[in-house]
């Protein structure tokens, strides 16, 4: 049996219990890192499931936000098998809920406290050589003062857009990637939406369920947090405020109660306190209380499954006592606070990843004022081992990990205000950390934010500084690539006027935005490791890639089938791939040929441009049956 729902999630193991619905087995496994870009998640019950209930399934995207797809049950309904419809992005983490409603077909239903998993995507190789591609000031006429940004998909093109979190106008500016595989990014979309006093820490995440990305800030002057929902094209709904507390300067989102829906923490400083505030289910949230934060200074705050039970937890910064707690989730609103552990210096940002690969989740601390950074490992119970500390200068007020080279582990990256610079470690794989390059600041940073700003499979940065009040982005690698003869918003004919997303190919018959093709790695003749990936297919389709020297109608194509042909005659086929889940790649499965041999590149390199064919077994468009991704151009060098 097959459904197509908006929202997923899933479960990790846990014990049968003969009076409730309880989970075997869950895929990808907790915490695992380096997932395919097309995964698909299976979930594994003890009984079968109550399929009008997988409603109750919900999976949420760090970059992509919230993910939509196609439920398939099997073993006599006790797997559930969700297929994404659209690939992961790079390096994103996707964290799964199953909410305590979720039914067995016998009437039995989850555990209160609900389940919660998480894995990370995989990042391609890079060289880390970081190029400035793009640079601008938040409000040239105001100093608007860039504390923190949001990474995120807010309009639902697959490209990385940027909200930018400013302090001094208490506001939050949106930005929107041009979708071309530049890296550039147009104006500010709209006016600037208004938060509560001196926004800081921020988070994303689907507040309402209704599919579109929300942000959350928190109001260091304010005393609250100022929650602002999404209509899905970069605007927002006004902010509601709501307090939280004298001073927070930590924040959380997570589902504290099993309830399936995000609900609000902070860590206030000036009250010595933890709040939560629990949502209503619609993006509202009810009344705050109050619990010990456990450490002095309460400063910095982060979420996630500290003890892999399955329920996520927070872990809570002191500044003052230099050190960090892990409050456990009981899964009910409460927590268990467990020993402090010292990160060697004042706590005033905290991260969690696996660094050292072990599925166990570790933390990495900013230490203020004291100008070092360190890392904890987690030791999978709560407890954490001791700091690896690095040194600085002036203030670290920033950390943040990603797998930067794609080697599979997740580097460090340091923000230091005063000391005016960025500082990239690289990680050697046990989660030990070596100074890899620094990069200097205009004037002072505030944070760095890890993203694929161009849809190339790598990652890549954006800086931001908050004396110059300056976003700047930082391209890795060399590969030079653009995306054309694509959807732009504009309503340039594609046949029957099935557009697709900005980037994307036209429309088919699901919805996905239609085709997307990207390039990545090197398009070097001499050092080949390009590859080209197409997602947003329908989900049983056949791919076949052609290359060809010359763009159709100088980029804009002609209408073929229920899409557009974007490169001229004569053409080469390089190949057909069996979609899996909507994907196909060539040049990275065993037996691909590298695609300078396969494409007969020159010696000297040059331009090429490449589009995918691929059958729609829906008559969706025209009577055909068969549809195009977008066009790239990419540069081969010798």
């Amino acid at each position: 049996m097959t459904f197509v729902h908006s929202t997923l999630a899933a479960a990790l193991c846990a014990g049968s219990a003969f009076a409730q619905l309880s989970v075997t087995a869950v895929q990808p496994q907790h915490h695992a890192s380096n997932q395919a870009p097309n995964t698909a998640i299976v979930v594994d019950f003890d009984r079968a499931v109550d399929a009008t209930t997988l409603n109750q399934f919900r999976a949420y995207g760090s970059i992509c936000g919230p993910v939509s797809g196609v439920f398939t049950l099997s073993n006599g309904g006790a797997r559930v098998t969700f297929t994404p419809r659209r690939p992961f992005g790079a390096g994103e983490v996707v964290q799964l809920n199953l909410s305590d409603s979720l039914r067995a077909a016998d009437g039995s239903f989850l555990r209160a406290q609900g389940f919660s998993s998480a894995f990370r995507a995989i990042a391609a190789p890079a060289d880390m050589a970081f190029t400035s591609i793009a640079s601008w000031d938040a409000d040239p006429g105001t100093f608007a003062r860039i504390y923190g940004a949001q990474v995120c998909d807010f309009d639902g093109d697959e490209y990385s857009d940027i909200a930018l979190i400013c302090e001094n106008t208490s506001d939050v500016r949106v930005f929107l990637s041009d979708a071309d595989s530049s890296g550039s990014f147009g104006a500010m979309v709209g006016t600037p939406n208004v938060t509560g006093s001196t926004p800081s820490p921020n988070e994303n995440a689907d507040l309402n369920d209704d599919g579109e990305i929300d942000v959350v800030t928190c109001d260091t002057a304010g005393d609250s947090v100022s929650v602002l929902l999404g209509n899905g094209d970069g605007t927002f709904q006004a902010a509601v405020v709501y307090p939280m507390g004298s001073g927070p300067h930590g924040m959380a989102l997570l589902d504290v109660d099993g309830d399936g829906d995000i609900d609000v923490m902070s860590a206030n400083t000036g009250s010595e306190n933890l709040a939560l505030r629990r949502n209503n289910g619609d993006g509202t949230f009810g009344p705050v209380s109050f619990l010990a934060s456990g450490v002095s200074g309460t400063w910095a705050m982060a979420a996630g499954d500290m003890n892999g039970d399955n329920i996520t937890d927070v872990v809570v910064g002191g500044r003052f006592s230099t050190d960090v707690r892990v409050h456990l989730s009981n899964g009910d609103g409460t927590f268990s606070m467990q020993p402090a552990a010292a990160t060697g210096g004042q706590t005033w940002m905290i991260v969690l990843g696996d660094v050292n690969g072990d599925r166990k989740l570790d933390v990495a601390s900013a230490n203020g004022p004291t100008g070092n950074g360190a890392i904890l490992l987690g030791n999978g119970a709560g407890g954490l081992g001791a700091a690896a500390v690095v040194p600085g200068a002036g203030q670290m007020v920033a950390t943040d990990l990603g797998d930067l080279d794609g080697d599979g582990d997740l580097d460090w990256v340091l923000s230091s205000f005063g000391g005016g610079r960025w500082t990239i470690y690289r990680n050697n794989g046990a989660g030990g950390m070596a100074l890899q390059q620094t990069i200097f600041a205009t004037s002072n940073p505030a944070c760095a934010a890890i993203l694929d700003i161009d849809r190339d499979g790598d990652l890549d940065l954006a800086l931001l500084d908050e004396i110059a009040d300056t976003c700047t982005i930082l391209e890795n690698g060399v590969l030079d690539a653009q995306t054309f003869c694509a959807g732009d918003g504009s309503g340039v004919a594609c046949p029957c006027a099935n557009e697709g997303d900005d980037g994307h190919g036209c429309a088919n018959s699901q919805p996905t935005g239609g085709a997307l093709l990207n390039a990545r790695g090197r398009a070097s003749v001499a050092n080949d490791s390009l590859s080209l990936a197409v997602g947003g297919m329908p989900i049983a389709s056949t791919a076949l890639l052609f290359q060809g020297a010359a763009a159709l109608a100088g980029g804009a194509g002609a209408p073929f089938n229920d899409g557009k042909r974007c490169i001229a005659v004569p053409t080469l086929r390089l190949g057909n791939k069996p979609g899996v889940n909507g994907f196909a790649a060539w040049g990275v499965t065993v037996g691909d040929a590298p695609l300078s041999v396969s494409g007969g590149i020159a010696l000297a390199g040059g331009a090429m441009h490449y589009q995918v064919w691929y059958r729609d077994s829906a008559s969706f468009c025209t009577a055909s049956t068969a549809n195009l991704s977008n066009g790239v151009r990419v540069v081969w060098t010798p």
